[in-house]
């Protein structure tokens, strides 16, 4: 286990070396151990972010990369109405889902592996070639906030996604519409679990008292 933890750590720099040179940089908020983000700021308020999961596997370290994007003001009052420590992008992808989504072979679990240090260079430049191909084309098709929120309309189902729809449309100026959406997670609420109710209905409390002011 302990020489995985090194071939961790030797990914994490080498992959931060390749994004460092196209302009990303590290997360302020990782600290895990296993997981390695990076983001860049774009117009508008817009991030875009590229993370990789690290998983062991005997012989070796297989990698989960995935890229989003999230808006820094929807970011951080979702983070503040839910209670949770820390926001996430609104919308995402696993790079293997990208690749799918184009009908190509979705089994990619030995594409990202490393089983020693000789494989790494060969990897992280296969996973930036990968990133190119159709994770850098994802994120580039939301350039507005209006591009998330019409993403969200469109596929979002969960709880976080109405979460953030509407607090986007809220920040766009539509508060009426924002405020329709929550009253719908207020209604939905009733029928989920204990848990997962009562930090629903907390967003919805905060959402209301922050856009009521």
């Amino acid at each position: 286990m302990s020489n995985m933890r090194v071939l961790v750590h030797d990914l994490k720099l080498r992959i931060g070396e390749k994004l460092g040179s196209l302009g990303w940089r590290p997360a302020l908020d990782d600290e895990e151990e296993d997981y390695a983000s990076f983001v860049k700021r774009r117009e508008g308020g817009l991030i875009s972010q590229i993370a990789v999961g690290f998983a062991f596997y005997d012989p070796g370290v297989s990698l989960n990369p995935s890229v989003g994007v999230g808006h820094e003001a929807v970011s951080r009052l979702a983070a503040s109405f839910y209670g949770l420590p820390a926001g996430a992008c609104a919308v995402g992808a696993a790079l293997v889902e990208l690749f799918e989504a184009e009908g190509r072979e979705g089994s990619f679990l030995p594409r990202w592996m490393v089983v020693s240090d000789d494989d790494i260079a060969a990897t992280v430049d296969l996973l930036i070639l990968d990133l190119e191909r159709v994770g850098f084309p994802f994120m580039d098709g939301f350039l507005l906030l209006s591009d998330i929120v019409r993403h969200l309309e469109n596929v979002g189902k969960s709880s976080f996604d109405l979460g953030n729809l509407a607090i986007s449309c809220a920040e766009m100026g539509n508060v009426a519409d924002g405020e329709a959406i929550v009253e719908k997670m207020a209604v939905s609420a009733r029928n989920e679990p204990p848990f997962v109710a009562e930090q629903t209905m907390r967003f919805v409390a905060n959402f209301r008292e922050h856009y009521r002011r």
